[in-house]
């Protein structure tokens, strides 16, 4: 029996043909792509800004009872005073509200913290009705418009808007 022999017949590129040469050449290549992907391990490495964790010691346990109230002294200027906290939101240890207002612009700027409910005394206050009162609290600007009564009293609501309380 005669040992076989394989012939590789090998084309030249300028007839634009594809021979076994190309086809053979492409086998491999892939065989050799398939053996590198599993030979492959991948080691996991650590990503230098990771730290590792270190123990930190227990701390200490808060205090039991809540410092005593500050007894605030009583204000000189309450009766020119026009801008009165009522109420603190659940859970805060105050609360506290300042306003300004600017006779030009006929503006009252009002900006609060921690605050569920407060009033505004406008007798106090020298608006000019006659022209657009604005009134802006915590940044959002809107109209004040004139009531029988003096004490108008804001409420935040459910939405985080502050609306007047009819009385």
């Amino acid at each position: 029996m005669r040992g076989l022999r394989y012939r590789i017949r090998t084309r030249s590129a300028s007839d634009g043909s594809t021979g076994p040469s190309l086809a053979l050449g492409v086998r491999i290549c892939a065989t050799l792509f398939v053996a590198l992907v599993h030979c492959h391990k991948s080691t996991p490495t650590t990503p230098p800004d990771e730290v590792p964790k270190v123990d930190m010691p227990a701390a200490s346990p808060p205090a039991v009872e809540p410092p005593p109230p500050v007894r605030l002294p009583d204000d000189a200027d309450a009766e020119d005073r026009w801008l009165f906290v009522e109420k603190a939101k659940d859970g805060a240890r105050g609360g506290w509200a300042t306003g300004s207002f600017d006779q030009q612009k006929n503006k009252l700027d009002i900006h609060t913290r921690d605050v569920r409910q407060f009033v505004i005394d406008v007798s106090r206050i020298r608006l000019d009705w006659q022209r657009l009162v604005v009134l802006s609290i915590d940044g959002k600007n809107s109209e004040l418009r004139r009531r029988d009564f003096s004490l108008l009293h804001f409420r935040l609501d459910e939405h985080g808007q502050w609306v007047v309380v009819e009385p």
